[in-house]
């Protein structure tokens, strides 16, 4: 018959019986001890829920009825701010308000909608890549929010990417963050809509997944100019590409970028015809190829926002 003999992890002293059910304290250096790891101490439980719906001072923002408290201001820019929250009670998930013009606000949450509620052949996989309106309403200071789910993960915009990276990114990087950004308006430009404003203001980066979260849908339209959205890609990742010596109108390729990948950006920002006839999806064949013979088979590599 083999006996079992339970132990005091931080003592190592022998513990009763009573530990093989339920919480015992030591005997020897009085430690709380359980055998199972699932179990909660209920007195700690107490007191992180009583942290968690007293929440410090801070500053508060609303949407009608719900209250929200402010974590960071993600970006301001003309006419327009957006903060990171967290909605204040018992189930407090990230957000993401946006303050702008109400006109403005309600055109976006309807494109949003719209782009939700398509059922197209991949329209549930892009849905979770796409911003989802929450709600939309008063402040209660006389200006008009935009709640938007927080997609978790990403870092922040590749327009701060490129503020660090003042000389410019890795081209390796730039071909998976071009790819994303394709394949999203794929998809989009397949459902008959245009995103009118690709930016990098407008690309979030998830730095582990490799993954581009498009923003910035309030002048999106439906059969608008697709090939618009495309230059705008290749524009933004020769900025990246470019860093500080980009210009207001035309970032340099740097020499440092190799020529299939070189050429094909030089072609697609500046053969209209050509890129209209490819289309998103065309691209991101174009790009893959070029990618393959400039590095070789892809191979995941470590992204760090903050060089």
């Amino acid at each position: 018959m083999d006996f079992q003999s339970l132990n005091c992890p931080q003592c190592g002293g022998v513990l009763p019986r009573q530990a093989i059910w339920r919480t015992v304290a030591c005997p020897y250096c009085a430690a709380t001890v359980t055998r199972a790891d699932s179990v909660v101490d209920l007195a700690r439980f107490h007191e992180a829920l009583a942290r968690f719906q007293n929440d410090p001072p801070g500053q508060d923002a609303r949407c009608g009825e719900r209250r929200y408290r402010i974590i960071r201001q993600l970006y301001e820019g003309a006419g327009t701010r957006v903060m990171l929250a967290r909605r204040c009670g018992r189930l407090g998930e990230h957000v993401v308000l946006k303050y702008a013009g109400a006109d403005k606000l309600a055109r976006e949450r309807d494109v949003l909608r719209q782009l939700q509620a398509d059922n197209a052949p991949g329209s549930a996989y892009f849905s979770q890549r796409l911003p989802e309106s929450i709600a939309l309403g008063p402040d209660g200071n006389g200006a008009t929010v935009h709640v938007l789910r927080h997609p978790p993960g990403y870092w922040g915009s590749l327009a701060e990417v490129h503020r660090r990276y003042a000389n410019g990114l890795d081209p390796r990087h730039m071909v998976w963050m071009w790819r994303r950004v394709l394949e999203v308006l794929a998809h989009v430009h397949s459902i008959g809509w245009s995103h009118g404003a690709v930016s990098l203001e407008h690309m979030l980066v998830h730095p582990a997944d490799h993954g581009i979260f498009l923003i910035g849908w309030s002048g999106a339209k439906r059969h608008g100019d697709q090939a618009r959205d495309l230059l705008q890609s290749v524009w933004s990742m020769r900025a990246l590409l470019a860093g500080q010596r980009a210009g207001d109108d035309a970032p340099p390729i740097p020499a440092s970028v190799p020529a299939p990948l070189a050429q094909l950006l030089h072609r697609a920002s500046s053969d209209a015809r050509w890129l209209h006839a490819q289309g998103a999806a065309g691209l991101h064949h174009h790009v893959t190829s070029a990618a393959a013979e400039a590095f070789g088979p892809p191979r995941f590599l470590h992204f760090q926002p903050t060089p």
